[in-house]
């Protein structure tokens, strides 16, 4: 009995675990309409600041511009808390951080909620485009 009860236990989830971070994007639910999606344009001229620097690479010519997409995993709380969130494809530590700083301060509460017991993972994007044209 001792040992049944042991694998039992060991099959429940531990409640507050964090799931680990998805190796795989396409199995990651897109957080449709998200507002960070949107609204990331906006923040553009900060991150061009740090590439003409030089610090960061990553971005590909788009019609006379720079344009950088960013795929962003967000692993959320059933009320729609931000637990972490994980830039996947940052080839720049200063854009990393800029652009968590600013989902965690002005998008925190932009994320769906879906009432689940544990926390999730989910995926959107975030997009930049800039001209250093003079």
């Amino acid at each position: 009995m001792t040992m049944l009860l042991s694998l039992m236990l060991a099959a429940t989830p531990v409640p507050g675990a964090m799931p680990p971070m998805p190796q795989d994007l396409s199995t990651v639910p897109v957080i449709n309409g998200w507002l960070g999606r949107k609204i990331s344009p906006r923040w553009s001229e900060d991150v061009a600041k740090l590439y003409r620097r030089g610090e960061c690479r990553g971005a590909v010519p788009y019609e006379g511009s720079n344009l950088l997409e960013i795929d962003m995993l967000f692993l959320l709380a059933g009320d729609g808390t931000v637990l972490k969130v994980a830039p996947v494809n940052m080839a720049c530590p200063g854009v990393e951080k800029f652009v968590s700083g600013r989902i965690l301060g002005t998008l925190r509460s932009s994320f769906p909620k879906s009432g689940a017991a544990e926390p999730r993972w989910m995926r959107s994007q975030v997009r930049f485009l800039w001209s250093d044209a003079p």
